[in-house]
Parts: structure tokens; sequence; C-alpha cells
């Protein structure tokens, strides 16, 4: 499995919004870049895009369940997925489904923590395309003022616990020790997005 996105990560909490909130001065030249690795922590955290990006999801071969075959002579034991899952969504939109290199339709979107798609019929072909490639926007939208509250108020804390120990501390603790976590709890994608 492959999932990128072209679309870099961009604050929806402005730089003059953190300045403001810690009482920063304005001519501060770490502002940006504290602000750009405290959304960049809370994105990890929260499993799923804030603003809207496109991803690109992509499987060289369908994605199966169980393992290929036991250590023995037996029979291979594992299906085929139907209901594959959609890092970081929010879902907003899916832009096209690619099955073995053709247009595909025949899906339902399942909405969820994160978002699925459920194939009823899946087709297969011996070529050289990707088995699967899916194409979507994911965020809570394009405005900040779309993604709740609560989360740009974790980014302000954990920015402003980054700016106060001027890198004297562990990225990993900066939720915790900011207080941001609790706010970000309610949110987090809870599966395990495996890649």
């Amino acid at each position: 499995m492959d999932i990128v996105t072209d679309d870099a990560l961009v604050s929806p909490v402005s730089d003059s919004e953190l300045i403001d909130y810690a009482k920063l001065d304005s001519d501060d030249q770490t502002v940006s870049t504290v602000l750009l690795s405290a959304t960049s922590i809370v994105f990890a955290f929260l499993k799923q895009d804030l603003l809207t990006r496109t991803w690109t999801l992509t499987y060289k071969d369908w994605p199966i369940c169980g393992t290929d075959t036991y250590p023995s002579l037996s029979r291979q034991n594992y299906a085929y997925k139907q209901r594959i899952e959609l890092p970081y969504t929010n879902l907003l939109s899916v832009t096209s489904v690619t099955v073995n290199g053709e247009l595909f339709t025949d899906y339902e979107i399942v909405k969820g923590k994160p978002y699925l798609l459920d194939f009823d019929s899946i087709g297969y072909a011996n070529d050289d395309s990707d088995a699967l490639v899916v194409v979507y926007d994911a965020g809570f939208g394009a405005l900040a003022s779309d993604v709740p509250q609560p989360i740009r108020n974790a980014i302000l804390m954990t920015a402003t616990y980054l700016h106060s120990h001027n890198g004297m501390c562990d990225f990993g603790d900066a939720l915790s020790m900011s207080g941001a976590k609790q706010l970000l709890t309610p949110y987090a994608v809870k599966a395990g997005i495996v890649i």
C-alpha cells in the first residue's frame, strides 16, 4: 500500500493567532516553524487531515485478510478485502476509483473513523496496472473555521509548549505536557492505519 499527497500540510491556526495566544513578539522568526511542527504533531495523533488535501491511495495487488499460506501444505487461508480503509479521512469526496487500470464505480462509502470503501464486486486482471487506486479529498474543510475549535486550541497549546521549551523537549511528549491531548482524544481515529 502507498498513500501520498502533493499538498503541503497547512495549519488551521495563523501566525498572528499564535502570537496573540502565547504573547510572543510579532517579529519572532520561529513562530511559523513552531506552528507547523505543532500542526504536524496534531495531525499524526488524530490520524486524519485538518484542512482539505487530496490523497492518492494505491495498492499494487488487491489487499487480503489473513495469510497467503500456512507453513504446511494446507490450502491458502486468506480472503480478498471488500472494505478498504481510506487513511487520514474526514472524507470530503472521492474523485476516482480505478481497479486494474479501469474506472470503477461499484462501491459504497462507509462513514467512520476512518472512512471505508465497501466493494460489492471486485474485478481482477493479470496485467501491470495497479490493482486499486483511490483519489480522494480529506479534511474538515478548506477554511480554518471548518476545523473544530478544540483542535485549533490544541495546536495553539502544543505550539506554545514547543516554543517555550525552545527545542529542549521531546516532540512525543508535547501533546501530553501541554494538555492538548485531552482536547484531541474525542477526534482521534482509534483504528490502526497500516501504511
